[in-house]
């Protein structure tokens, strides 16, 4: 297997102006005088992907991700290093990127495909494909700056899929269409594996990338600090995301609570909880809390239907002889998915005293659909009464390669039967007549073709 695409020391740099009159002025004075500040998008960024591959960009937003593709595609020039690339390339890149507003979806096919190499015979050959996957209808013939975001997706999708390139970049392109869109998206792209393109695209839906790639890159400020199989790659990813978002959910609680730092102690050495908000009367203190995967090592990615546990350890300032310890997990839109607590598991720590921990483990399997995941805990009373309570202790991500809607898993299994042509049988059952037909009757009935057979045999 063979190299398709090689970056080598790859360095974007951008100059940045407060005033739009600096640039003038550095011009005029042919650069003596400096007004601008460098911005590195990108720094030294060197990696190769074999051919007929499939390899993941990710990172979070403003890592370098866009900019490296547009300069694998050949629409933007590196600064430093190069890009080596072997046999026909088709990008998707950024909304908008390769087509003309003013021309019609027709016109920015031929257009798009003789940018590609193609003549116009071959793109007439080739456009009642493109047409149907795209399924816009007569907007097709209108121009493109009437499309909505998803419409221009897919008729760029379309054509950049249709002309079977040998490499395929796409930049994030597959989030703005529908399910049904992506779904065709992805069975394209896997018809396009299984041909021996190469794929490389952005991508933050985790679940695509453990379903298509091979491979993945991480990207943080515009160098390369993960490289290798998409599942730890992933993991690394959704822990510098966890702990941007922990970061300014800190801050959001540092302003709402009487908390001076908006962490907890841990009394295990690690690294202070965090949370997005806390109350309690402070009979009790959660101390420790984590999500354990099957070998009991924290994660933040979880496959649905994997077995997981929240480890959750509370210490009292106060006596205490009915507390309750829980959890309850919350989608990114505020839905409660699940939450149980040791009064329904029927766990009774009896009389605790002051300086007493307790540690509890909820070990459950994970039939939750894709999509983010918080965690909060508590310890109360048993009639209520709040001890502390912490909201968004842990965050997680569950991903599927299967797309499952709403909020909840139920792994449904699903059987199907092939019955036919139904022919109504006049009320001939015998079973059904229940007036002792003899077997010869019940044989001819069954196959009434004996007898026509027996007339034509006998004449």
């Amino acid at each position: 297997m063979g190299v398709a695409l090689r970056v080598e020391n790859v360095s974007k740099q951008y100059r940045i102006y407060r005033r739009p009159g600096d640039r003038l002025t550095e011009s005029l004075t042919r650069g003596r005088l400096k007004r601008h500040r460098e911005f590195w998008a990108l720094r030294n960024v060197s990696f190769e992907i074999k051919a007929g591959t499939t390899t993941g960009i990710i990172g979070p937003n403003g890592c370098g991700k866009s900019t490296l593709l547009q300069i694998i595609a050949g629409t933007l020039e590196p600064t430093e290093g190069g890009v080596w690339r072997e046999g026909r390339i088709a990008a998707l890149l950024e909304l908008g990127a390769g087509f003309d507003p003013e021309g019609t979806g027709v016109e920015n096919v031929f257009m798009n495909a003789a940018l590609m190499g193609f003549s116009r015979r071959e793109t007439e050959r080739l456009f009642p494909s493109i047409e149907r996957f795209a399924e816009i209808g007569p907007f097709i013939y209108q121009p493109v700056k009437t499309y909505s975001s998803g419409m221009f997706v897919r008729l760029a999708f379309a054509v950049a899929a249709s002309v079977e390139p040998d490499i395929l970049v796409i930049d994030e392109a597959l989030a703005v269409g529908d399910a049904v869109f992506q779904h065709r998206c992805l069975r394209r792209i896997k018809e396009l594996q299984e041909r021996g393109a190469t794929v490389l695209f952005v991508s933050h839906d985790a679940a695509a990338v453990l379903a298509l790639c091979t491979r993945a890159v991480l990207l943080s400020a515009g160098r390369v600090i993960g490289d290798g199989a998409p599942a730890d790659v992933l993991h690394n990813y959704q822990r510098i995301v966890m702990e941007r978002e922990q970061a300014f959910e800190d801050e959001t609680a540092h302003a709402e609570t009487t908390d001076d730092d908006g962490a907890v102690a841990d009394d295990g050495g690690s690294a202070p909880l965090r949370y997005t908000y806390r109350h309690g009367d402070g009979t009790a203190e959660i101390v420790r809390a984590e999500l354990l995967d099957a070998a009991r090592r924290p994660t933040e990615i979880v496959e649905t239907g994997a077995p997981v546990t929240v480890r959750v350890r509370a210490r009292f300032q106060r006596a205490a002889d009915d507390a309750v310890v829980g959890f309850l997990i919350t989608d990114h839109r505020g839905v409660h998915a699940y939450g149980t607590n040791t009064k329904e598991q029927q766990i009774d720590f009896g009389r605790l005293r002051r300086g007493d921990t307790v540690e509890v483990s909820f070990a459950f399997n994970c039939w939750l659909a894709r999509g983010q995941f918080s965690v909060s805990l508590a310890v109360h009373s048993r009639d209520g009464v709040s001890y502390d309570w912490l909201d968004g202790v842990l965050f997680f991500q569950v991903t599927s390669p299967a797309l499952i809607e709403g909020v909840a898993n139920l792994n449904a299994s699903a059987t199907a039967r092939h019955l036919g042509m139904q022919i109504a049988d006049c009320g001939l059952r015998n079973e059904d007549r229940g007036d002792g037909t003899n077997d010869e009757t019940k044989s001819a009935i069954r196959n009434p073709q004996s007898e026509i057979n027996e007339s034509l045999t006998h004449g």
